[in-house]
């Protein structure tokens, strides 16, 4: 017998075999248990779920919304046709594609604030260099403004009236 295990070892090798038993044992009995169950009834198409929620807010804290400038991004496509609506040649739809994408990744509230002259907002990153004449001729009343995209987009062909391109460093090269 040269090959028995001590008693210490043979009552942990049987607790390990006792356990692996009671565990295969208790599986097999939810597995059936669930078996045993009624199946669940499926949905219908068209069919509606309803669901309570039940709040772990305590009553004491008064939420109030978040209020939003802006509503959800679009996307480059949606945003120039918007361009578009709002006077942009079509024409100029493929740069101004490009622009906006390399200025902002179609993002209405992108802002730069490592350019100079209070950073660059909105859409087509407008320079805060172009605050005094943006807001003596009406677009926009404080800087924060170029963050709604229409207005963005307004002031931007105004500004490619005036100096096309060149004022945006997507256009070149």
């Amino acid at each position: 017998m040269g090959n028995a295990l001590p008693i210490g070892e043979k009552m942990s090798y049987l607790a390990i075999k006792i356990g692996a038993w009671a565990i295969s044992g208790l599986a097999a009995f939810v597995l059936l248990w669930d078996a045993s169950a009624p199946p669940e009834r499926k949905l219908q198409p068209g069919e509606q779920i309803s669901t309570v929620l039940n709040s772990v807010v305590p009553p004491t804290i008064a939420l109030t919304p978040i209020p939003t400038t802006t509503a959800a991004p679009k996307g480059c496509a949606a945003y120039v046709a918007d361009a578009i609506s709002a006077g942009w040649p079509a024409d100029q739809a493929p740069t101004l594609a490009r622009v906006m994408f390399r200025e902002s990744r179609c993002d209405p509230l992108a802002f730069n604030r490592q350019d100079s002259n209070n950073g660059s907002r909105g859409l087509m990153q407008i320079n805060g260099v172009h605050k005094n004449w943006l807001m003596d001729t009406g677009y926009i009343n404080s800087l924060d403004d170029l963050f709604n995209p229409d207005i963005n987009l307004r002031a931007a062909l105004h500004l490619w009236h005036m100096v096309g391109w060149s004022a945006w460093s997507a256009t070149h090269g």
